[in-house]
């Protein structure tokens, strides 16, 4: 004996098969894009955009792992490079220490 076929059951079904439909026709934002954040979550191309986010997770796993972990990481700010004079004046001082340690340089 089957059971009747309730209203939730057929939401789910419907929002599944519009999000398939979608997926399979490229039709959504790219998963955790701003487009895609902005959806509804009963929106179905929230659901296509999640299903292709894991088929390339799936595939690319680790890569895209590594690259997440690449655009989270703490870079030093700018200010904190040294100067392009600052870089010069060690260059000359590493050649200077260089020449000293074997004895060429003139007297």
């Amino acid at each position: 004996m089957s059971r009747p076929e309730t209203d939730e059951t057929a939401v789910i079904r419907d929002y599944w098969t519009a999000a398939r439909a979608l997926y399979k026709r490229g039709d959504f934002p790219d998963y955790g894009s701003p487009d895609w954040c902005a959806l509804d979550l009963e929106d179905p191309r929230k659901m296509a955009g999640l299903v292709a986010f894991a088929q390339m997770w799936l595939k690319y796993g680790d890569e895209i792992a590594a690259d997440l972990n690449r655009q989270l990481a703490y870079h030093e700010p700018a200010w904190n490079y040294p100067t392009l004079a600052e870089r010069d004046q060690a260059h000359h001082d590493m050649l200077a220490r260089a020449r000293r340690s074997t004895g060429k340089e003139a007297a």
